[in-house]
């Protein structure tokens, strides 16, 4: 991993971070997903005392070439918990131990935090599950049955408009 480093995000990287999320959405077959622009990535997360998420990202000679997501959540059962939204590293930059550094930043964020657990979501195509697996990471769905639901947009709204 020479000349690679991780650090965390900066408001500026904001066009680039989002670049990568739409880099992502396109590897997971979503391409028409990512509503976000770097404005709102520079309020989220820069603009407030209490940002709604942190970044880490991934250089090499100064061009961001990964990055990773990640947010404070809470288990009714053991307390603070961390969300990690995304990881992403260029495709010319994989098999170099990127994805996974920049993951071992986050679990010790989250470690360093005294976090109950570290969450997250992995496509079931996709072959990083056997990468996580690897780290000690448990698969819910497949160990106790969880399954993650959303409500998204128009489902919330119609959702919150029944008297």
């Amino acid at each position: 991993m020479e000349g690679i480093q991780i650090r965390e995000a900066k408001r500026e990287d904001c066009k680039a971070i989002r670049d990568l999320i739409q880099e992502l959405a396109d590897f997971e077959k979503m391409p028409d997903g990512p509503k976000i622009d770097a404005k709102a990535l520079e309020e989220d997360g820069f603009n407030s005392d209490r940002p709604l998420f942190y970044c880490y990202v991934a250089t090499a000679s100064e061009r961001i070439i990964g990055y990773t997501v990640y947010y404070y959540t809470y288990s009714t059962w053991n307390g603070k918990a961390m969300y990690l939204e995304d990881l992403y590293v260029l495709p010319e930059f994989r098999k170099k131990h990127v994805g996974s550094s920049l993951f071992k930043t986050v679990v010790k964020k989250a470690a360093d935090s005294n976090c109950c657990r570290l969450d997250f979501a992995v496509l079931n195509w996709n072959p990083a599950r056997e990468f996580y697996k690897s780290m000690g990471a448990v698969d819910l769905t497949e160990k106790d049955g969880w399954h993650h639901f959303s409500l998204e947009n128009v489902a919330l709204k119609k959702l919150a408009a029944v008297k």
